[in-house]
């Protein structure tokens, strides 16, 4: 952590120092010229850094624009998003969840807490959880390529945190062609015993996922039986958000 630290403190007097050497960056941070020396270059090689090579000094690189620019769309996202959450909330009256993929989980961005439910749920803003065991994140999933779904449950310890998790491959193969076909995908209590979910894909204005919202509550309401409707409200909520991101299937 001590490593950790001494990176983010570089980052930071170099972000206030604009472009800086590795002489007057040690000088700034307190940290001998060979620890200087090493962290720079592993942010060079890393393409947070960059190096001028005529006076040899570092700055910051665009990587920091485009992970700014990131959070930028999240925020976006979310405000879009959050009518939408409300009023589908309202009429199921049960929590609405807005997540986005992070690597090979997925994270919670915003959460509508139903006031019909007692619940504490898993799905609490910056809550991360697993994408194959969870309905937000089988839809992302299901949209990947079958070399990088391969390569994901290959590289993945696929752990049961309930005894519906499903964690046999070819089971997991089969649930994502039944996503793709019906649009909408389940997490049947495979998170958390006695809670159900249910999860649709909001696309970006190129059509790549951009996030995925879902409905979630206890498995004694949200049954077998009213999945399918819950499917298809959810369907609607996720296209409405992904219309007003840009996104236009004709296209």
């Amino acid at each position: 952590m001590k490593s950790l630290s001494k990176a983010i403190d570089t980052i930071d007097a170099v972000a206030e120092a604009g472009s800086v050497g590795i002489r007057e960056l040690s000088s700034i941070t307190g940290f001998p010229p060979s620890t200087i020396h090493r962290i720079v270059a592993t942010l060079v090689q890393r393409h947070y850094f960059q190096q001028d090579p005529v006076t040899k000094r570092y700055s910051l690189s665009f990587r920091f624009l485009e992970l700014g620019s990131r959070v930028q769309q999240q925020t976006h996202l979310t405000s879009i998003a959050r009518p939408h959450l409300e009023r589908l909330m309202a009429e199921t009256r049960e929590s609405i969840n807005l997540a986005v993929r992070d690597g090979d989980s997925a994270v919670y961005l915003d959460n509508i807490q139903s006031n019909y439910s007692m619940l504490q749920l898993f799905t609490r803003p910056g809550a991360r959880v697993p994408l194959y065991a969870t309905g937000v994140g089988k839809l992302f999933l299901s949209r990947m390529s079958s070399a990088d779904l391969d390569a994901y449950l290959q590289r993945v310890d696929l752990i049961p945190f309930t005894r519906h998790t499903v964690i046999e491959r070819e089971q997991i193969t089969e649930e994502l062609k039944l996503i793709r076909t019906r649009g909408f995908a389940v997490d049947n209590e495979e998170m958390e015993a006695g809670v159900r979910c249910v999860a649709a894909l909001i696309n970006d204005y190129d059509g790549r996922p951009a996030a995925s919202v879902s409905i979630t509550g206890a498995a004694m309401r949200v049954t077998p039986d009213r999945v399918e409707h819950f499917g298809e409200l959810i369907k609607s909520c996720a296209l409405t958000i992904s219309h007003e991101l840009g996104f236009n299937p004709a296209n």
